[in-house]
């Protein structure tokens, strides 16, 4: 159960990071194409784009969801130990 947990934990930590990098890599993506060109005191990120939100939402959420459920076995098998 332990490399379970910590299998969970690890993974849903990368996959949270992993979402995360590809969101920032698109906004980069969209600011260099955009024609007035980017600097980074200009960059910020565009929340309202729900298009490309709902396709990193779920991901993310997942992510946070196996960490959590990594770090609620690693708690239950604490708990279990005498």
């Amino acid at each position: 159960m332990r490399l379970a947990s910590w299998f969970l934990i690890g993974g849903g930590a990368i996959l949270c990071l992993v979402t995360f990098a590809g969101w920032v890599a698109l906004n980069l993506f969209a600011c260099g194409l955009h024609s007035g060109g980017c600097s980074l005191t200009r960059f910020r990120f565009r929340w309202e784009d729900t298009e490309a939100l709902t396709v990193f939402v779920p991901p993310f959420v997942l992510g946070c969801v196996l960490a959590a459920a990594g770090a609620a076995l690693r708690m239950a098998s604490r708990q279990r130990q005498p």
